[in-house]
């Protein structure tokens, strides 16, 4: 059994220890499909396959997210309570999303609630699939931006610096260029820190955010206009009415137009962008965890699989592993 070569043992599990032959053969595997035509002449251009359309795994709280497989992208929508996938097909386009849907039949009339992100895409095919659902933007999508624009105002900082320096292998080493350098370096030991939350710090952490936002104030401010946004967002607020957290919300906003801070300021513009579906997450108390711990799942599978060998057995495997 261990002299067998690798390839010889893919080959036997693949084609005789599997089902995978056998479903292949009787249509099982692959039974459903869709159908892409050319709108004006109605010719058909492709049959897209549903690698997973499974009713059965429809619940009151789904997630929707994409994920790479090998060189190719699918959408994967997947069951909040069981983790399950309900969805898998490969493509991000909103009406080939719909047509996969409707495979589903009427158990998405089920779907109360749907975590996703900012993906019009994505917007757009639950908005026309799943009008009766909720729409929860994920939370932690909308914290990254803030985090991101904090980190904006920081690399501004850096790069007004680099801007003063004297150019050229001669520059003089003067008490001015000194002085840059340290703040250079002050900008770059800080990149970390500015991702946490100042209970969390250490010691050092501490001191270093001390001298940092002495000498850099803007950053003092989108450090606090991050850290004042994550508050608001904290689970704990769910209990408050609907009202105090669009009051809350809209404070933040003239926080952020008072700071002058353009990196926040666009933000805010996001935000009002999707603001009813971020307050969604109060209500629901639902973000994308369960989409990303399956996108960690098959990505792990795929890992121990050295990769994606052969792409229609590998999504047969996770097709079974995973709905």
């Amino acid at each position: 059994m261990y002299d067998l070569k690798p390839k010889t043992l893919y080959h036997w599990y693949r084609n005789y220890l599997s089902d995978y032959k056998q479903d292949k053969e009787s249509g099982k595997w692959l039974k459903d499909k869709i159908v892409i035509a050319d709108k004006n002449t109605g010719e058909i251009i492709r049959q897209l396959p549903v690698y997973v359309s499974k009713p059965e795994n429809v619940g009151e709280s789904m997630a929707i997210d994409d994920k790479q497989i090998g060189r190719d992208t699918f959408t994967i929508m997947t069951n909040q309570k069981t983790g399950k996938i309900a969805m898998l097909v490969e493509t991000l386009k909103t009406e080939e999303l719909q047509m996969s849907a409707a495979l589903l039949a009427e158990s998405t009339h089920k779907i109360q609630s749907i975590s996703c992100d900012m993906s019009p895409s994505y917007l757009k095919f639950i908005e026309s699939c799943f009008k009766q659902s909720a729409i929860v933007i994920d939370k932690f999508h909308v914290v990254r931006y803030a985090l991101e624009a904090l980190q904006d105002v920081r690399k501004r900082m850096k790069a007004q610096i680099i801007e003063l320096l004297p150019k050229g292998k001669g520059s003089r080493k003067t008490p001015q260029n000194e002085q840059l350098l340290s703040s250079l370096e002050l900008l770059r030991r800080s990149k970390y820190m500015l991702t946490q939350s100042e209970n969390n710090w250490t010691e050092i952490q501490k001191e270093l955010s001390e001298r940092l936002f002495f000498r850099f104030p803007e950053i003092k401010k989108a450090y606090q206009l991050s850290e004042d946004f994550k508050r608001w967002y904290d689970r704990s607020n769910a209990i408050k009415p609907r009202i105090i957290l669009e009051q809350q919300l809209y404070q933040w906003y003239e926080q952020v137009e008072e700071s002058r801070l353009k990196e926040f300021i666009n933000v805010v513009k996001m935000i009002e962008k999707h603001e009813e579906n971020i307050l969604n997450y109060f209500n629901k108390k639902l973000t994308n965890a369960k989409a990303e711990n399956m996108n960690g799942k098959i990505q792990r599978f795929i890992t121990n699989n050295f990769g994606v060998r052969d792409k229609d057995f590998t999504l047969y495997r996770v097709a079974n592993y995973f709905s």
